[in-house]
């Protein structure tokens, strides 16, 4: 049948591109792996706790709060926790007002505060929620054993928006606009020249391998940049984004991390065969930076092997600066440590990249 000529001769063309059928049966693999390592685990998200009752009541429940979260710190006072949130030390600060107690054993209503970080909107949901059921079941308790009793839990972010607007998934549209697409893109191009015949035309050119790289660069660079522009623009316009950081920081950063994908897209060009590999190689390595660079669960929260991996991703340090400018009102001086690890790692692939690609050539 004409049916089984073709499936026969599909397959006799995947089997002889070995790349190929090594990545097709690898990627399931590893994936697995990475999703057990890093994602395996409890979460249990690290809160600082201010127990101003500093009675029965305030105790019961600080211990409710310790089954449940990682308390990291008990604060003392409520702006002393607040820093904390700040410094990033902890995703929340709950705090237990004065006279607590009291208004447990007569069974009226109070109020629990609940600090959070919004820059993290995954975090701060599943916190809220928690806190939630928390509270829940120490009403259950406390109507038992004493009068009907009510807390009224409230909420406050320390910077950044609400965690049901739309800036909370800012970072990850940015990530993925500045990863996957240039790298996808520029990654086809000296795969497309070698299968069209016209990279050999550079080898007969004057043109360095620096030149070629180099041109390259600028020229996807130009191509792509305005997914810079277009994203924070619509985000802005119809959707009302409110930046707290310097729009200059946030192009300058978004700027340098947009060549670092690119060198890194080049680099995958340089080593591939042909397109389709380029192409599958390009969506393998955004895989990693996906789930463990912190877009969608803080790298901290992770095992200690996603840890090691998320902080050998630029993505990882292009997400923590991005969420510095935008949700927290950081200059970009303040973030030197995570540019220069970018600078680095663009510095890293565009010298393999005319390494490699002199090796090819000859």
């Amino acid at each position: 049948m004409k049916f089984t000529a073709v499936v026969e001769k599909e397959l006799r063309q995947l089997i002889r591109d070995p790349k190929t059928v090594f990545m097709v049966l690898l990627m399931p693999i590893i994936l697995t792996i990475l999703f057990g390592y890093g994602y395996g685990g409890r979460t249990s998200f690290p809160i600082a706790i201010v127990n101003m009752d500093q009675k029965t009541g305030g105790y019961t429940l600080s211990d409710q709060l310790r089954n449940m979260f990682d308390v990291k710190a008990y604060a003392r006072t409520r702006e002393e926790a607040v820093e904390l949130v700040r410094k990033g030390r902890v995703y929340a600060a709950v705090v237990i007002p004065k006279g607590f107690t009291e208004d447990m054993i007569a069974g009226r209503m109070t109020s629990l505060e609940v600090i959070y970080d919004a820059s993290e909107p995954v975090v701060a949901q599943s916190i809220m929620q928690m806190v939630g059921v928390i509270v829940l079941q120490f009403e259950i308790w406390a109507s038992e054993k004493f009068k009907t009793f009510s807390i009224s839990p409230l909420f406050y972010s320390v910077y950044g928006p609400g965690a049901e607007r739309v800036e909370n998934f800012l970072p990850v549209l940015m990530g993925t606009l500045l990863q996957l697409v240039p790298t996808s893109l520029i990654s086809v191009s000296v795969c497309r020249e070698r299968e069209r015949g016209t990279f050999e035309q550079f080898a007969m050119t004057p043109a360095s391998r620096f030149d070629i790289i180099l041109g390259k660069l600028v020229a996807y660079f130009i191509a792509t940049i305005s997914d810079v522009f277009l994203t924070i623009l619509i985000a802005m316009l119809l959707f009302g984004v409110q930046f707290r950081g310097g729009m200059l920081d946030l192009m300058l950063l978004s700027s340098i991390f947009l060549v670092c994908s690119l060198s890194m897209g080049l680099l995958i060009s340089v080593l591939s065969k042909n397109q389709l590999q380029a192409y599958q190689a390009s969506i393998f390595a955004f895989i990693p930076s996906m789930l463990f660079s912190g877009m969608f669960t803080p790298v901290n929260l992770l095992s200690d092997v996603a840890k090691i991996i998320g902080h050998s991703l630029p993505l990882y340090y292009y997400l923590d600066a991005f969420k510095a400018i935008a949700f927290k009102g950081m200059n970009l001086q303040l973030l030197t440590y995570d540019l220069e690890v970018i600078l680095i790692f663009t510095i890293i692939f565009s010298i393999l990249s005319m390494d490699l690609l002199r090796m090819r050539v000859e």
